[in-house]
Formats: structure tokens, sequence, C-alpha cells
């Protein structure tokens, strides 16, 4: 197989597996952000992971359309980052709600989303609906 083929069919699987790699899950079940975080792993890949405005129309559109309520992504603060290890939350997309994230009251660590689609950071022992993505 020549180079420019081989380049050709690696881009092709890699393409194909990052359409694979965000399909989305809206699970109606309240869960603090670990826990929900171990539900998603345990049954799909991990907790929503949002690279670009494509996955985050993806994602709006997985959550039912009666609620309007917010959901856990799969953001987490330490340094801010993904809940699946290889996503770089520095170099990707960010959908803040304006000022935020403010880390009120000093216990801010985990993120959730808004219908709007909006981000915004709160406690992790909060309960709300989530939003998985992967297959298993």
């Amino acid at each position: 197989m020549d180079k420019k083929a081989l380049v050709l069919f690696l881009s092709g699987l890699y393409t194909l597996s990052s359409c694979l790699a965000h399909e989305y899950h809206f699970v109606n079940m309240n869960n603090n952000w670990t826990e929900a975080q171990r539900y998603c792993r345990e049954k799909y890949t991990d907790l929503a992971t949002i690279d670009n405005m494509e996955d985050m129309k993806k994602l709006i559109n997985t959550v039912d359309i009666g609620y309007n309520g917010t959901v856990w992504i799969g953001l987490k603060k330490g340094e801010w980052q993904w809940s699946l290890a290889d996503r770089d939350y520095s170099q990707g997309y960010v959908n803040w709600e304006e000022n935020e994230p403010n880390n009120y009251r000093g216990n801010e660590d985990c993120v959730f989303m808004r219908r709007s689609g909006k981000w915004n950071d709160a406690p992790c022992n909060i309960q709300k609906f989530f939003i998985c993505y992967g297959s298993k």
C-alpha cells in the first residue's frame, strides 16, 4: 500500500472513530456528578464530552424535548478537564454562561449545561439528570 493510500485510510478511520465517539444519551435519573460519571462509565463510555459546536448541537438535541432543567456534562475542575482523560480542555471548545465559571462560595468544581447549551459550574453533590456518550 502506498503512503497516500495509507494516509487516506488512517484519516478515514480517525474520522469514523470521531463520529462514533459522540453518540449522546440523555439519562433522566437524578445523580450527583460522581454517581453520574460512574453510571455513564458502566453503561456507555463516560459523561458527555464536547469538542465543538457540532457536538454541542447534537448534545442539546439529545435532551428530551419537554425537559427544561439542567444536566451534568463531563467537565470537572482540578485544572478544568474533561472526565475522559484524552480530551484537552484548554485547547477545545467552551460555552460558558456569562460570568462563569465563578466558583461561587469556593466549592463549584463540576459543570452542568442549561437547555440553552450554556455551561455553569456548580457543587458536585447536587442531584441532576445527565448526558453520557459512547456505547457499550
